[in-house]
C-alpha cells in the first residue's frame, strides 16, 4: 500500500465562521496543537520554501530563500523517500490534493513520525506549485506505522 493517500477536492467549508473564530483565529489553534509548518514546493524550479517551525520539524537550518533540499531529503527515512516523490509527481501532474505519513530523522538511528497535508495550487498560467502543512505525530512507542500491540503500548 502506497504511503500516500490521494485526497478529491471537497468544497471549502467555513464551519469556523459559524461559531465566530476568525481565519488568524483558527491558524493560531492550529498552530498551538503541535508543531507544524507550511511549505511551498515551486514545480518550475523545483526549489522548496518553508517557515522556520518546518525547518525545526526538520532539523535544518532555515533560509529566507530556497531551502536546501540535499540537507532537507537526508532527514527523510530512506524507505520513506521514493513514495515522496511519487507523492509530489502525482500532486503535480494531477492537481491532487494529498497526506503522507512519513519519518524524520531524530538522531542516528531514531525517527519521529510527521504528516504532510498539500494540494497543487494553479497560477494563471496554469502552472503553480505544490503548497501545504507538516506537522510532528505525537510520539510513538514503536517505529511501525499503523497496529501497535498492546504488549508493547504497556511498556514502561
Amino acid at each position: 500500500m502506497a504511503s500516500w493517500i490521494e485526497h478529491s477536492h471537497k468544497p471549502y467549508q467555513a464551519q469556523h465562521l459559524l461559531v465566530g473564530l476568525s481565519d488568524r483565529e483558527v491558524l493560531e489553534l492550529v498552530a498551538s496543537f503541535r508543531l507544524c509548518g507550511f511549505w511551498r514546493f515551486n514545480v518550475d524550479t523545483g526549489h522548496v520554501f518553508g517557515t522556520p517551525e518546518f525547518c525545526q520539524i526538520f532539523g535544518i537550518d532555515h533560509s529566507e530563500g530556497p531551502l536546501d533540499l540535499v540537507r532537507l531529503s537526508a532527514t527523510i527515512h530512506p524507505d520513506d523517500h521514493a513514495a515522496m516523490m511519487e507523492t509530489f509527481e502525482r500532486a503535480s501532474a494531477a492537481r491532487l490534493a494529498y497526506h503522507n505519513l512519513y519519518r524524520v530523522k531524530t538522531g542516528t538511528a531514531k525517527f519521529k513520525f510527521v504528516r504532510s497535508v498539500g494540494k497543487f495550487r494553479a497560477n494563471e498560467d496554469g502552472e503553480g506549485d505544490v503548497i501545504g502543512m507538516t506537522y510532528e505525530l505525537f510520539p510513538q512507542k514503536s517505529s511501525i506505522i499503523g497496529f501497535i500491540p498492546d504488549e508493547e503500548m504497556l511498556k514502561g
